[in-house]
């Protein structure tokens, strides 16, 4: 945030001499007259005054017979000449006396805007967005105060959305916030409303994921129990994405409690695929597939019409895992030159395409080596989720700023392209290269 208003600031300097350099110019070139000159109206009355005088002593002695009217003629246009003269500088002077305006006009101006920025522009979300970091890095160091941070977020988000209720980023960060605290029942009621805006017209088609989510939502504050509204929210989301993995764990256990074993397996064995076969997830989705197969082989006649299995028997399913992880352990380089307290991001992003962060977590170069997970929790944006990218470059990169845009002396390690299904160990990176 710091960074941000100096940047302002030096931006605000740099409008403020842009304006005032013409000023200053012309109060150079006309320093004189100011110094000479402080009424400028007083003064344009006493030129016009001496004007009609001496025209008026000209007409007498033309009159009186002292001058010819040649002379008359010329010392007239003489006369004039002298009028434009003086009557320039009342102008400059004129000139001179509204800069005054002008200075008041060039810090009005920043003052103004600034108050705009603060009423209309984005503020708030640069301090959510801080609010969210500050919180992973709770996470990192005292996952206890990572409660008070969510809260922390909880509360600005819904105070950003009161303002803002069409952002539909930040309500899908609140709705994943909700999900994290286990407020099923206000996550439930954050994407309905992500899915009302997306729905209507020339709002697009809702995302897989945001439906999958949604009915994962409804899951869960509902005990765990595929309800009517959870199954049509899941076969929705499988018809635009068959890969969508959050509606294939959900579809599986359906189908487990409506006694097709089979398809629960067929659905689970698909998720266990696009997620990855050592993640937590693809592990509880495992056992569910190994109950289901004790039952197929415990009933081999009944293999087409099964009676609905009850809630005791459906095998115990973390749906909340249901989310696509990608396992990094990052250690530093021999002969790397850093200080401990330095800043270290490991992000993941899209192998070819945007370099936007999918994924990121911040570490300390007194935490190398360490093990951390990415995952879909830590999307910035809806869809921009380690699972959107089909081929992914892992980057950890060490901050002498404590920024993430790299700079010139940071040391950072890279690994890709990453297929997160294919992929079923760590990646292992060393931070070993410096950037020019």
């Amino acid at each position: 945030m710091g960074l941000f208003w100096l940047v302002l600031a030096l931006m605000t300097a740099l409008a403020m001499v842009f304006l005032l350099w013409p000023v200053w110019r012309t109060a150079g070139d006309n320093l004189s007259v100011n110094a000479s000159q402080s009424d400028s109206a007083s003064r344009e009355a006493l030129v016009l005054d001496l004007f009609n005088e001496h025209l008026l002593g000209l007409q007498q002695q033309l009159e009186a017979g002292e001058l010819e009217q040649s002379q008359f003629e010329q010392l007239k246009k003489e006369l004039e000449l002298s009028l434009l003269e003086d009557m320039q500088k009342v102008g400059d002077q004129r000139r001179a006396g509204s800069r005054w305006v002008m200075y008041l006009a060039v810090l009005a101006i920043p003052l103004l805007a600034l108050s705009f920025y603060w009423q209309r522009g984005a503020v708030e979300d640069v301090q959510i967005a801080q609010q969210r970091e500050a919180f992973f890095n709770q996470g990192l160091a005292d996952p206890e105060q990572a409660g008070a941070a969510l809260e922390e977020m909880i509360d600005s988000l819904s105070a950003r959305l009161e303002k803002k209720p069409d952002n539909i980023g930040n309500r899908y960060l609140l709705a994943r916030s909700y999900m994290q605290q286990g407020d099923y029942l206000n996550a439930v009621a954050q994407y309905t409303h992500i899915v009302r805006l997306s729905d209507v017209p020339g709002g697009g088609q809702v995302p897989s994921h945001i439906l999958g989510e949604l009915a994962q939502a409804i899951f869960l504050a509902a005990g765990n129990r595929v309800t009517p509204e959870v199954q049509a929210l899941v076969d929705r989301a499988l018809q635009q994405d068959g890969n969508e993995t959050t509606s294939l764990g959900l579809a599986g256990i359906a189908a487990f409690e409506a006694g097709q074993y089979d398809q629960a397996v067929d659905f689970w064995q698909r998720a266990v695929q696009l997620l990855g076969p050592f993640t937590p997830a693809a592990q509880s989705l495992q056992s569910g597939i190994a109950r289901a197969r004790q039952l197929i082989a415990a009933h081999p006649s009944e293999a087409l019409e099964r009676a609905p299995s009850t809630q005791a028997d459906t095998p115990v399913v973390d749906q909340k895992a249901l989310t696509a992880r990608l396992s990094v352990r990052v250690a530093l380089g021999e002969g790397v030159v850093t200080d401990p307290d330095d800043t270290v991001f490991v992000y993941a992003r899209a192998w070819q395409g945007a370099k936007m962060p999918l994924a990121i977590q911040k570490l300390s170069v007194s935490d190398l080596p360490a093990s951390i997970t990415l995952d879909e929790s830590m999307a910035m944006a809806p869809g921009m989720t380690i699972a959107s990218a089909q081929e992914l470059e892992i980057v950890a990169r060490i901050s002498k700023s404590g920024q993430p845009v790299p700079q010139s002396g940071d040391w950072q390690g890279a690994f890709g392209p990453v297929v997160l299904a294919e992929q079923d160990k760590a990646v292992e990176i060393t931070v070993n290269q410096q950037l020019p």
